[in-house]
């Protein structure tokens, strides 16, 4: 990530870490209200701390007692101020810190709705699906019953209809064979005779 896409919160990390910001990565940070109050007081901080300057008691001079309360008023109120700026600076960060986890939790939440719609619709989709299939296995079964119930009315109808036309032939040829026998006996026995000759 380049130094101008960084937040101001990644601003300002870099520059606690230690690195030096540009007036324009400064200005950035101090335009944030999140950040502000937060490199403002660690600003001073640091500017206190580094002009803090430890004095040696020479040991060769007599201590004046009222000084010495003086030195040791100061040093304490320097330390009071800093230790109430660290503390403000650790509490405006963990206000921060809570805040963003609240928006992160509050984007687990939606999350996790948006997982358990998406869930439900599958569900629904599935059982429509399995809906669908059985109603066509239905429909199958059902084409496949028709189909054979279909299938035996024409064979009944074809067996009937070669019996009809095997009865109706069987009468014909005796019809025949009848005309033929009564041919046979009023015919001459001669023109038999002649007809067995040939």
């Amino acid at each position: 990530m380049s130094n101008h896409e960084m937040t101001s919160h990644e601003l300002l990390e870099k520059w606690l870490d230690g690195e030096q910001l540009t007036e324009a990565q400064q200005a950035q940070v101090l335009a944030n209200p999140e950040t502000k109050p937060l490199f403002e007081s660690a600003q001073s901080w640091q500017s206190m701390a580094s002009s803090y300057v430890e004095q040696e008691v020479p040991s060769d001079t007599p201590i004046v007692m009222h000084e010495f309360k003086q030195a040791g008023r100061a040093q304490r109120s320097w330390m009071q101020w800093g230790m109430a700026a660290c503390v403000g600076f650790l509490s405006v960060l963990s206000v921060q810190l809570w805040q963003q986890n609240q928006t992160l939790e509050q984007g687990l939440v939606i999350q996790q709705s948006q997982i358990a719609k998406q869930q439900d619709t599958m569900q629904q989709i599935l059982a429509q699906m399995q809906k669908s299939q059985t109603l066509q296995a239905d429909l199958t079964n059902q084409v496949l019953l028709t189909n054979r119930a279909e299938r035996e009315v024409a064979l009944d109808d074809l067996l009937a209809f070669l019996q009809t036309q095997r009865a109706q032939d069987q009468a014909i040829l005796r019809l025949q064979l009848n005309e033929l026998a009564e041919q046979v006996e009023h015919a001459p026995i001669q023109t038999v005779a002649h007809n067995g000759g040939q």
